[in-house]
């Protein structure tokens, strides 16, 4: 074999060997990168969300002749979270200029979502005048309970509505300044001050969920009451249906009727 060949085959193997030693490393790379993110995946999460996000229209502008807004309404049904938060307090701050003594309902029904968020719309609720009415229906869990709980005004579970308390904040650091430490310390305030809680619940951390039931929300002193109250309710009902049907009666036959409506 010529000397020529003979270095161009050197050639081809060192430029293949460069070639498998940038593929290896760019590999070792990535598993290291992926390994990072494995170990710490709210980072990607939270990007994704924020992508998300930032993808959805504004929304349109806020009227005084939109039908909630006139009727001092906000409806939640959707997990909290900075959309979900800038929403609300908006509404909040906006009825509160329209009138500022006029109580607000807020009705809640959503899986919960960022306490952050959640404290946003709490932070607004205790800014503004206007009392603050909170409201729990269909299923109010987590951050939907903690924005519930928080009611400046009065606060209330439909009767079908089911509660859930979730102690989901990392343990406290101890250490000054952290986010823990903060988190879980505003957190407890508003359970402490805002409810009476069992006190094995506390420290709310490691995940636990307690689901309530209307009845058991009233005993905790999370809500003030349960509307409607269905047999307060049907009685009502009953009585005026009645009380028709022997006016009616009366006025066919021209003799008071032999039905008996307790009043």
């Amino acid at each position: 074999m010529s000397n020529r060949w003979r270095l161009l085959l050197i050639g081809v193997a060192v430029l293949a060997t460069v070639a498998v030693l940038v593929v290896v490393g760019s590999a070792v790379r990535s598993l290291t990168t992926l390994e990072g993110v494995l170990s710490d995946p709210g980072s990607i999460a939270e990007s994704v969300i924020d992508e998300v996000l930032s993808s959805i229209p504004s929304e349109p502008a806020l009227r005084a002749d939109d039908p909630l807004i006139a009727s001092r309404q906000i409806l939640v049904t959707e997990n909290i979270n900075e959309r979900t938060a800038k929403s609300v307090a908006a509404r909040l701050l906006y009825m509160d200029a329209l009138d500022h003594k006029r109580p607000i309902d807020l009705y809640l029904s959503t899986q919960g979502g960022w306490v952050d968020s959640a404290f946003t719309i709490i932070d607004a609720m205790q800014l503004i005048s206007a009392p603050v009415n909170t409201w729990a229906i269909g299923g109010c869990y987590s951050s939907g309970a903690l924005i519930l709980a928080a009611g400046t005004g009065r606060r209330f579970a439909t009767a079908n509505a089911v509660l859930m308390i979730h102690a989901s904040l990392d343990e406290d650091t101890k250490e000054s300044y952290s986010y823990e430490h903060l988190a879980l310390a505003r957190y407890e305030h508003v359970w402490k001050t805002r409810a009476q809680l069992p006190e094995d619940w506390f420290p709310m951390v490691g995940g636990e969920e307690y689901y309530l039931s209307p009845q058991e929300a009233l005993q905790f002193h999370l809500v003030d009451e349960i509307r409607p109250q269905p047999s307060t309710s049907l009685a009502v009902r009953t009585g005026r249906h009645h009380s028709a049907e022997a006016q009616r009666s009366e006025r066919e036959s021209g003799e008071p009727s032999e039905r008996r409506v307790r009043p």
